[in-house]
């Protein structure tokens, strides 16, 4: 079994998972694996830089975007996830773009494919889009005066009499770069996570960085006490794994329809702000959550005979869950082992976001919200493996809830 199999699609870097779903994805070869990528993103915090282990920053720009030299005709083109499409969006020229997308969307890209080759790209790069000229705004927050640009939930804030504000006022567009590809036809490109930045030309018209977590002043070093404290919850953590009923992790999940639903209904809460409320109310919960999904499903289709059947499935689904839930609650204790794994990465992730170099805001009704960065991932070098590490009742939870400028 290919380790966190699910992350990527292929070689292509089309979808992350978030940390504590691995149990739901690949069972206990997947929980196995989170919490030694927890213990390495933990040990390379205490200092261990021998750790093979890469970690970086998340960004929320928007759209991702993918530009560089296809391999096959040597023509720079632009475009969006969609590049790696069963029929792929690849945009050369601005008829290409107008062909293949619409509104705001379609001017960043034009925009991309004005002034990224300014870059000198050689090979094929994914980032983040950051911004255009129109996206950059004069904010004050607590009466310190800003430039500040939303490309899709964070606002970024660059105070207004710095250099990097001088910068970015002079470029036309903004991106940072995560993901480079390597490969003789789209179709077979493969990944790595590093950018090699300086091989990138400098242009007044393009403000560009990467996405490499820097911890130079060192006010993401766990102490000690810290330490102890995160071993002692990755011992519980291993203790509550090894605990698991192995047939009924296999019939519960990776691909099976539970599963399916079950990362479904967790991203439902997260959009509440909910948490579990203990093991047994969270099986109670996942099975009314089902009903309520399944229902307007059923109602939907005009047969009898596809309603019996759609309704023959949920029943199917709630009857494994009453039988597991008998036979010793595999379903709740993998729910406890995945909220004591969100909590571990969250001790992680507010550590790591001492360290921010552009400041983040949430806009409210009230003014703005100081914020964390979107998150982190970290990637085994070993594996080329990668894992989003997300604060889901913060972040998640305003992504979720966001309306995109951009779409």
């Amino acid at each position: 079994m290919k380790r966190f199999k699910t992350i990527l699609s292929e070689a292509k870097l089309t979808h992350l998972e978030h940390i504590e779903d691995a149990i739901f994805d690949d069972g206990i070869a997947g929980g196995k694996e989170a919490l030694r990528i927890l213990k390495d993103v933990a040990d390379v915090l205490h200092g261990h830089a021998n750790k093979p282990l890469n970690i970086q920053a998340k960004v929320d720009g928007a759209p991702a975007v993918v530009a560089g030299i296809n391999p096959e005709n040597g023509k720079f083109f632009v475009g969006t996830k969609a590049v790696f499409n069963r029929n792929p969006k690849v945009n050369y020229t601005n008829a290409d773009v107008d062909k293949n997308h619409g509104g705001g969307l379609a001017l960043k890209l034009k925009s991309a494919l004005k002034h990224f080759p300014k870059m000198g790209i050689k090979g094929i790069l994914q980032g983040d889009f950051m911004f255009t000229p129109e996206d950059l705004k004069k904010a004050t927050i607590d009466d310190e005066d800003y430039i500040t640009f939303t490309p899709n939930t964070i606002t970024y804030a660059i105070p207004a009499k710095s250099e990097l504000a001088d910068t970015i006022k002079k470029a036309k567009v903004g991106v940072i770069w995560h993901t480079t590809y390597t490969g003789d036809t789209i179709a077979d490109l493969s990944a790595q996570f590093k950018i090699n930045i300086n091989a990138l030309k400098k242009s007044k018209d393009c403000w560009f960085t990467d996405t490499t977590f820097r911890n130079v002043s060192g006010a993401a070093t766990l102490t000690l006490g810290e330490m102890a404290i995160i071993n002692k919850r990755l011992v519980s953590a291993e203790k509550e794994l090894s605990a698991l009923d192995k047939k009924s992790v296999d019939l519960l999940f990776g691909k099976t329809e539970i599963a399916f639903n079950l990362k479904i209904y967790i991203n439902d809460l997260v959009k509440q702000g909910k948490r579990f409320k203990g093991k047994q109310q969270a099986i109670t919960g996942f099975i009314d959550f089902l009903r309520k999904r399944y229902s307007p499903m059923i109602a939907k289709l005009k047969s009898d005979k596809g309603k019996a059947k759609k309704q023959s499935s949920l029943d199917d689904l709630i009857n494994t869950l009453h039988k597991n839930k008998k036979a010793g609650g595999t379903l709740a204790y993998a729910l406890q082992w995945h909220d004591d794994i969100a909590d571990i990465k969250r001790i992680l992730v507010k550590k790591m976001e001492t360290v921010n170099s552009i400041p983040a805001f949430i806009k409210t009704p009230t003014g703005y919200k100081v914020t964390g960065p979107e998150g982190f991932v970290a990637i085994d070098t070993l594996s080329n493996k990668a894992v989003k590490l997300v604060d889901r009742l913060e972040f998640s939870r305003n992504n979720f809830n966001a309306v995109k400028s951009w779409s």
